[in-house]
């Protein structure tokens, strides 16, 4: 048996392993895939919606993910292993692909293998961080994989601009990531996933048992819509002439994710220190407010600087985003059960993943980003007039405070 201590400091290394190569692996599942079937593959545009959507759709099978790895009784470090070596046979795979459809279904099934991990990590962290740890521990994994993200991104950039048909091998060096991700998480101690939720609906009977959960949920689904329609359109407009400015692909990567990358460090590191000792609801409302100036300056100004402007605003407010998304659960569910339900938390982003960026290809034709910002606007205005209306209450802002434990 491990000491506290010793368990808390073992963790923290070879997460930072695994958070220095999943910067790589996130910045090619969010930008470089997306780049490829734009330039490359010139997909059509109800394909690059479901490239966009690969997380998304991992997302979303999460509770079922759970289900097999409950049944295998592999810990949830192993259950990670093997994850990341599957996303690396992807991602190898994905790399040689001459066919769109070959490229699509391997690079959108690494992606939604990736998306089991945080349903698995939620309880390593509530097990071997304490509750004072958390917030800042995660939150330096998370901004070593943005240094590298954005790192990999400047250059990658620079070498696609020189080679333009070489995106086989960043996909490559994911491949190679995964690998060394998968290595590094076994060497974290952790348990087995045990589900206690009725079988009938899983951990789906979590919103009838728990109605605050629900509330939140239901929160987080109308903000969920607001912010993911819009991320697939960051590099679009950037990239496709029709929207006026047709940069270089160093420049597109620049913005979407050196920028926005350096911004979120930034945030990861803020927020970092004021999630454990702030109110959760207040918290979201602060990061709301950083998400609706990121939309505005990014997508309603036809200046390269005010979208500079808002990828930073988006980075900023996507780092301490990134730490309540995956956090926030320990505010609300008993330690033994945390697992359970972030797993549905996952399975609903998921859904609205899966349906927010194919909704927004399909509205393209009809309506303008300009437009399409604003519907998103209104939408984070209502989830954050929501969350207001819960911190208003104080026997729910207690619950969100870190001081109540339920049981």
């Amino acid at each position: 048996m491990y000491q506290q201590e010793a368990l808390k400091k073992l963790t923290y290394r070879y997460d930072l392993i695994r958070g220095a190569f999943g910067g790589i692996l996130e910045v090619g599942a969010l930008s470089f895939g997306l780049l490829a079937a734009i330039r490359y593959f010139d997909a059509p545009d109800m394909v690059k919606g479901l490239l966009s959507a690969g997380i998304a759709f991992g997302l979303f099978f999460a509770p079922f993910g759970q289900l097999v790895f409950a049944r295998t009784r592999l810990s949830a470090s192993r259950s990670g292993a093997l994850c990341f070596f599957a996303a690396a046979v992807g991602y190898a795979v994905a790399s040689q692909a001459s066919e769109l459809w070959i490229f699509t279904l391997t690079f959108l099934g690494a992606n939604a293998l990736l998306a089991q991990i945080p349903s698995l990590f939620v309880a390593v962290y509530a097990k071997n961080y304490s509750h004072r740890d958390r917030g800042r521990l995660v939150s330096n994994t998370f901004i070593v994989a943005a240094i590298v993200g954005a790192i990999l991104s400047y250059f990658g950039g620079e070498y696609l601009d020189y080679h333009p048909e070489s995106f086989g091998s960043i996909f490559l060096l994911m491949a190679g990531a995964a690998l060394v991700c998968s290595l590094a998480v076994l060497r974290i101690p952790s348990e087995p996933i045990q589900i206690r939720s009725p079988k009938r609906w899983g951990n789906y009977s979590l919103i009838g048992e728990d109605p605050i959960f629900a509330k939140m949920l239901f929160a987080w689904m109308i903000l969920g819509f607001a912010n993911l329609s819009l991320l697939p359109l960051r590099v679009e407009i950037l990239a496709n002439p029709k929207y006026g400015f047709d940069l270089p692909n160093s420049q597109v990567i620049f913005i979407t994710v050196v920028l926005f990358a350096l911004a979120r460090i930034v945030g990861l590191k803020v927020f970092g220190l004021i999630f454990e000792r702030m109110n959760f609801l207040a918290y979201r409302i602060l990061i709301n407010g950083l998400l609706f100036l990121a939309i505005l300056c990014y997508f309603n100004f036809s200046s390269v600087w005010s979208v500079g402007l808002g990828s930073v605003f988006f980075g900023l407010g996507m780092g301490g985003g990134n730490l309540a998304w995956n956090l926030w659960v320990t505010r609300i569910a008993p330690d033994d059960r945390v697992s359970e339900y972030m797993s549905v938390h996952m399975s609903l982003t998921g859904m609205r993943g899966v349906l927010s960026p194919i909704l927004a290809y399909s509205l393209l034709p009809i309506a303008s980003p300009q437009t399409l910002s604003w519907f998103s606007l209104s939408l984070l205005t209502l989830s954050g007039l929501m969350f207001f209306s819960l911190l208003r209450k104080p026997e729910i802002a207690a619950i969100f405070s870190g001081r109540d434990v339920r049981a």
